[in-house]
């Protein structure tokens, strides 16, 4: 018994089936993760080393010749580029977009460490960047409050931090500007001399009682426990009552020969809000988790601690999960609009509603099913896999259409409904199984594709190849099955009313141009030739003459914008934050800027990052690119002395 035979007689059997891939379809699909964009293996690293004091030519010849010589024995290895500057030395690793690239950074861990040793020690300890989509925030928060900045850090550091790590799917939160708290000893050098003492003598004498060390264990009949020794300062108080022996073994006070204050630690960044000075947290995500599950769950988190300390005020600067919601909600609407654009189209020209109706079962049930497949895989939700969803619909209603055709040509010919779904799917059957391989042919390799353009295509391509799979599974199952109970018994089913009398006539008047234009197209062959022919050259000519563009992404109108300042290596946090609020007067005095969130120091002394949010696209007349444009030229013309980039 073939598979179509099977469906239209066991008609429960099949159903049960179906709709079993049908609920684990559905279920995939609230568990599927969302994103932007697909996942890429991205095969480039940076290393950074510092080197105080270096000229380029020292740094070249005593920093990048060892590193360059140890790094290039390791595996899938393509290109190294080596950048030297006055005290800093930067080496680029590109590997192929085969390399496992969390195998390849410990590799080269271990060739840094092998050479390491042979470096100057006045080279600080090189550093190795990962280009990672989940090295950036997902949401960047300012938190402000009537209180000293060293508060706001306290709590924000202590407990707002702490708070916000419990959200699921958040790996770190860091945290930007405010002020540390710490305890200053200044000492009396009169007394120190007096009472035969020393700095080293003070500082061994505090670190004695400053001590957090394992006790051992402990071990009854049911269980084990670990214990440590606690022996910290919680307050100035206790570092007051400390006594200090001299040489005569005498006991001198530390309050007699110091004072002991607690008070603001030196300034190391800075963080401001619209000019004003905040504590900023960013928020970092797990690399498998959902991003917008994840910013709910943050959110639902920030809602609790607004609740619980209200004095605190939790602005959202950054939140990368509302584009993305954006434009996965617009692409979801544009899938259901085509499938119920292509219902309506179907009933207009199968004449009926039985036959539309199997249609619109048979591309949603193909459609639910491939999120099964997706989710095994591992696919997630993203631009790429949503718009081969959209771009498969066509296939899917052409192996729909193409059977209930032909099952409706074998009911004019007086067949009973059952014979006439087995036959006319049986006619039809290898037809169907070749089409279907030749979209599975033409999508597949793209998917096998190993660059960045693979990479990015993968899940497009074998959504594509998913879908139309499932569809050539439900047109030999499911369609016939319906098309044998929804089609009546009469061999005819021409539509009736005044509303199909209309649409004959517009059909009809289609037919009559369609054939008067074939038969001057036919009579006039050189012309319809040389017409297509002028068109195909003209359109090939489109893109080397520049008349369209062409780039790896399209831009993308966010509504932000982010700007990284970075000067020579070398200059203070003073420095630093003179450029960045220059930067920032300029920034708060566009229009279209709500929010613009700086981080001085938060990496560097030397460098800054600003985060700047718009307001939404209708509500201004500029496109960000405008605006950024107009930032760059003033970052230009007035901030020579750093460089400045705008992403």
């Amino acid at each position: 018994m073939n598979i179509t035979r099977f469906s239209i007689q066991r008609p429960v059997g099949i159903t049960t089936i179906v709709m079993l891939f049908v609920v684990l379809g559905l279920y995939s699909f609230f568990h599927i993760g969302i994103e932007l964009l697909p996942a890429l293996n991205n095969p480039y690293f940076s290393i950074s080393v510092e080197y105080s004091g270096a000229s380029v030519e020292e740094v070249e010849e005593s920093v990048i010749k060892p590193l360059e010589k140890e790094l290039a024995s390791l595996s899938h290895l393509q290109k190294i580029l080596a950048i030297a500057k006055p005290e800093k030395a930067t080496i680029v690793l590109e590997f192929d977009y085969t390399a496992n690239t969390d195998i390849a950074s410990i590799d080269a861990s271990k060739a840094i460490n092998r050479v390491r040793k042979n470096l100057p020690d006045e080279v600080d300890e090189p550093a190795i960047i990962r280009r990672d989509a989940n090295s950036e925030p997902i949401m960047e928060i300012a938190v402000k409050a009537k209180y000293t900045l060293s508060d706001i850090y306290g709590k924000t550091d202590q407990i707002f931090k702490e708070r916000l790590q419990r959200a699921d799917g958040v790996s770190d939160v860091t945290v930007g500007g405010g002020r540390d708290r710490e305890v200053a000893i200044l000492v009396d050098r009169n007394k120190l001399s007096l009472y035969n003492l020393s700095l080293d003598q003070i500082a061994k004498r505090i670190a004695e009682d400053n001590l957090l060390l394992p006790a051992g264990s402990v071990y009854t009949d049911t269980q084990e426990s670990d214990v440590r020794l606690a022996a910290c300062y919680n307050s100035p108080d206790e570092i007051k009552r400390l006594y200090l022996p001299n040489a005569n073994g005498a006991a001198i006070p530390l309050t007699e020969i110091a004072e002991v204050t607690e008070q603001d630690s030196r300034v190391s960044r800075y963080a401001r809000i619209n000019g004003d000075d905040t504590v900023s947290l960013k928020v970092y995500k797990n690399s498998d988790a959902n991003i917008v599950n994840t910013v709910k769950a943050i959110q639902a988190q920030l809602a609790a601690l607004q609740s619980e300390y209200p004095d605190y005020q939790f602005i959202v600067v950054a939140n990368d999960a509302n584009y993305i919601d954006k434009s996965l909600n617009n692409t979801l609407t544009a899938l259901v609009e085509g499938i119920l654009t292509t219902g309506l189209v179907l009933f207009l020209f199968l004449r009926g509603w039985r036959s539309t109706v199997a249609v619109m079962i048979a591309i949603p049930t193909s459609l639910i099913s491939t999120f099964l497949v997706m989710y095994a895989v591992g696919f997630t939700f993203n631009m790429m896999s949503l718009m081969g969803m959209a771009l498969c619909i066509g296939i899917l209603v052409d192996d729909a259409i193409v059977v209930l055709e032909n099952i409706h040509r074998h009911r004019q010919m007086g067949k009973t409904p059952a014979v006439a779904a087995e036959e006319g799917r049986n006619e039809i059957g290898m037809a169907a199984i070749a089409m279907t391989l030749c979209d599975v042919v033409v999508f597949l390799p793209i998917a096998f594709m190993t660059d960045m353009t693979g990479q990015y295509f993968r899940q497009f391509g074998l959504t594509i190849v998913f879908a139309t799979l499932f569809s050539l599974f439900i047109s030999f199952t499911l369609t016939p099955m319906l098309a044998s109970r929804l089609f009546t018994t009469r061999a005819s089913q021409e539509a009736s009313g005044k509303i199909w009398v209309f649409v004959d006539k517009l059909e009809a008047a289609a037919v009559k141009r369609y054939e008067q234009l074939l038969c001057w197209s036919l009579a006039n062959g050189k012309r319809v030739v040389g017409t297509v022919l002028i068109l195909f050259i003209a359109t090939i000519l489109l893109l080397p003459t520049g008349i369209i563009g062409a780039e790896y992404m399209p831009l993308t109108d966010e509504s932000s914008f982010q700007i990284s300042v970075e000067l020579p290596v070398g200059q203070n946090l003073e420095m630093t934050d003179a450029v960045v609020a220059e930067l920032e007067q300029y920034v708060l005095s566009i229009p279209e800027v709500t929010y613009c969130l700086s981080d001085v120091g938060l990496i560097s002394s030397n460098k800054a990052k600003l985060t700047v949010q718009l307001v939404g696209k209708r509500e201004r007349s500029r496109s960000v690119w405008q605006i950024t444009d107009a930032t760059r030229s003033f970052a230009k013309n007035n901030l020579s002395q750093a460089a400045v980039r705008i992403f």
